[in-house]
């Protein structure tokens, strides 16, 4: 009976050993994890800096930035008046510069006219020389004759000859009277430096 009994104690504590080493391994886990979330709490903890107390607002704080700022706003006043005073100016400087650029064209063009037409001028002239000339010696031809009152052919080319010279005399006078307007008109336009010195006084 004794022996029978010994045999069941020792078959229970067979079947129960793997659970008695089960139990005591999660035992040590939970301890064994505890001391870990503890450890990590402690870390934590240390690393935590110390409350810093909260600044203090007074009077000598606020009055520089506000003096600053008075400060800053006539400089600002002044920055945009220079700024304006500025571009203003630019604008003029423009304006004036072409004004100028303006006139010294315009002078440009009346003095390339002027020239064109004294060129126009001189060339009425010799045109109207040489058909003087031509005229001259068609009439001593046609005058040297005895004959010449019935020598038409002659006479009509004297005659044509005469109406040139007139057509010529009038191109050249109108030539002339534009070239004297034009004259005038630049050296109205002249500055008064540019006006030729009057005669040395006595």
């Amino acid at each position: 009976m004794r022996r029978q009994n010994s045999l069941c104690l020792a078959l229970a504590l067979l079947f129960a050993a793997p659970f008695l080493v089960s139990i005591t391994r999660a035992q040590s886990q939970d301890s064994q994890s505890d001391s870990v979330a503890e450890a990590a709490r402690k870390a934590r903890a240390q690393k935590k800096p110390a409350d810093k107390p909260a600044p203090v607002i007074t009077d000598d704080i606020l009055k520089p930035s506000n003096a600053t700022a008075v400060q800053s706003q006539p400089g600002t006043a002044a920055s945009s008046d220079a700024a304006t005073s500025s571009a203003s100016a630019g604008a003029q400087g423009s304006a004036d510069s072409a004004d100028k650029s303006a006139n010294s064209q315009d002078k440009e063009k009346a003095a390339a006219e002027l020239s064109s037409l004294k060129e126009q001028v001189a060339e009425a002239q010799k045109a109207l020389d040489l058909a003087k000339r031509e005229l001259a010696l068609e009439q001593d031809n046609l005058y040297s004759k005895t004959d010449y009152q019935t020598d038409r052919a002659g006479k009509a080319k004297v005659d044509g000859l005469s109406q040139q010279v007139t057509d010529k005399q009038q191109a050249l006078d109108d030539l002339k009277t534009r070239l004297a307007e034009l004259q005038s008109k630049a050296d109205a336009q002249a500055p008064a430096s540019e006006t030729p010195p009057g005669p040395p006084q006595l």
